[in-house]
C-alpha cells in the first residue's frame, strides 16, 4: 500500500508526471521547487497540500512512502542515496548523474536498503513491442545476433529559456537525455553488454533567438557513437535533434536467421520462415489528445517514451496495491524495470562516449565494480 508520493523538481516533465500520477489514482502529497515561487504554483494547480523549496522536507515528510527525482541531472544521485538512507522507496529519472561515482553512491544506498525499490524510469521495457522482440531474440527466431542499428531523429531539446539542459556541465545534451534509454534498451534486448565504445558529440546550435548574447549553448545536439557488445556484436547509434517535427525511432536488430524492426512502438521483421517483412506487433495504447498536446511543450519527452513511463506506472501502481502493509511491494509486477546497478552500467557507458570524444580513440567501458564483481544486467 502506497500512502503518498513526494516528488522533487518542476516544469513542464514534473507537471505531464503530476497528472499522470493523478489520473490512476496515485496520490502526491509533497513537491519541491528550487524556487519557493515554483513549489507555490506547482502545488497550487494540482492541489498538493504541501510544498517547499527545501528537498529535506520532502524525503522526511511523514506521508511520503516514494519518492519521484524530477530535478536536474547534478541533483539526482543525492537526492536519490538521501531518499533511500530515510527509508523512502525511489523512481529517479534519467541520467542517474554526471559521472560515474554518482551512480555508485545511488548503487550503494539501494543495496543498503535491498528492501526499499529503486528503480529509474526507463520506460521503453515495457513496451509490448520491446517485450516481444526481447522474447525472439532469447527463443533465437533470427538467429545469432551480430548487429544493431538505432536512428532517432527530433526537433531541439532546448527551451524558450537558458537552463541546466543548455550545460553540458549540468547534464544538458542529447547523449544524456535520450542515450540512457538506449543503452539501457540494447542490453536489456540483446541480454549483451556494451563493452567499447567510439563515440562523437556535436554542439551545431550555440546560440538561439531566445538564448543569446552571453550566453552559450555547450549541450550536445548532435550525437553518433559505434559500440561493440559482450559476445561480438556490433551497435551504431544516431541521436539526431536537427530535424524538427516529429519524433522518429528505429531499432534495427539483425541476426543470423532474419531481422526485427521496432519503428517507434511498432514490430516489424522478417525471420527465416518468412517470405517477407511483415508487421509482427501494432502499437495500440492510446494517449488521450489532451496529453498528446502537453507533450509538445516537452521535447524531452516524446510521445513513445510517455508510453513507456505510463506502462512504468501502471506495474509500479500494481506491486503495491499487492501488499497491504504500509511501504510492501510486490517485485513481481517490476520484474523487468530497470535498477540503480543498470544505472550504474549505463552511466559507464556514457563516461566512456564522452571519453572517446575527446580523445577520438576506441575506449573501454569498465563493467567491473571496484570488487571486481560484473554488474548484474536485470
Amino acid at each position: 500500500m502506497l500512502e503518498g508520493v513526494g516528488v522533487v523538481g518542476t516544469g513542464p516533465l514534473t507537471n505531464l508526471l503530476l497528472s499522470t500520477l493523478h489520473s490512476v489514482g496515485i496520490k502526491v502529497v509533497a513537491i519541491w521547487g528550487p524556487t519557493l515561487e515554483q513549489a507555490t504554483e506547482t502545488a497550487r494547480h494540482f492541489r498538493i497540500p504541501f510544498h517547499t523549496d527545501k528537498i529535506e522536507d520532502v524525503l522526511l515528510h511523514q506521508e511520503v512512502d516514494l519518492v519521484w527525482v524530477t530535478c536536474p541531472p547534478h541533483l539526482h544521485s543525492q537526492v536519490a542515496s538521501n531518499a533511500l538512507s530515510i527509508g523512502k522507496h525511489v523512481l529517479c529519472e534519467r541520467p542517474p548523474g554526471l559521472k560515474k561515482e554518482d551512480a555508485v553512491k545511488m548503487v550503494t544506498a539501494a543495496q543498503y536498503y535491498p528492501s526499499l525499490m529503486s528503480v529509474m524510469t526507463l520506460g521503453l521495457r515495457f513496451l509490448p513491442s520491446y517485450l516481444r522482440t526481447k522474447k525472439m531474440i532469447q527463443d533465437r527466431e533470427i538467429g545469432d545476433v551480430f548487429l544493431c542499428d538505432i536512428k532517432m531523429s527530433c526537433g531541439s531539446l532546448l527551451g524558450d529559456k537558458y537552463n541546466w539542459s543548455c550545460d553540458e556541465n549540468m547534464g544538458g545534451g542529447v547523449l544524456n537525455t535520450i542515450g540512457p534509454h538506449i543503452i539501457d534498451i540494447i542490453t536489456f534486448l540483446t541480454g549483451e553488454k556494451i563493452v567499447k565504445v567510439r563515440g562523437m558529440l556535436k554542439t551545431f546550435v550555440k546560440q538561439t533567438d531566445c538564448i543569446s548574447g552571453i550566453r552559450h549553448i555547450t549541450s550536445d545536439d548532435f550525437c553518433t557513437f559505434q559500440a561493440e557488445l559482450s559476445r561480438g556484436a556490433t551497435a551504431t547509434i544516431t541521436l539526431n535533434t536537427h530535424v524538427p517535427g516529429q519524433f522518429r525511432q528505429e531499432v534495427l536488430i539483425i541476426g543470423s536467421d532474419g531481422r526485427l524492426l521496432i519503428r517507434d512502438a511498432d514490430l516489424h521483421g522478417q525471420t527465416a520462415s518468412m517470405p517477407r517483412e511483415q508487421l509482427l506487433l501494432a502499437d495500440i495504447q492510446h494517449i488521450p489528445e489532451k496529453q498528446k498536446y502537453s507533450l509538445q511543450s516537452i521535447p524531452e519527452l516524446p510521445v513513445l517514451y510517455h508510453k513507456g513511463l505510463l506502462k512504468l506506472i501502471d506495474v509500479l501502481k500494481e506491486s503495491f496495491e499487492r501488499r497491504k502493509e504500509r511501504l510492501n511491494w510486490d517485485p513481481e509486477p517490476i520484474t523487468f524495470a530497470a535498477t540503480f546497478e543498470d544505472a550504474l552500467y549505463i552511466q559507464t557507458v556514457l563516461d566512456a562516449i564522452r571519453v572517446s570524444n575527446k580523445s577520438g580513440q576506441w575506449e573501454n567501458v569498465d563493467l567491473h565494480k571496484e570488487n571486481g564483481d560484473d554488474f548484474s544486467l536485470f
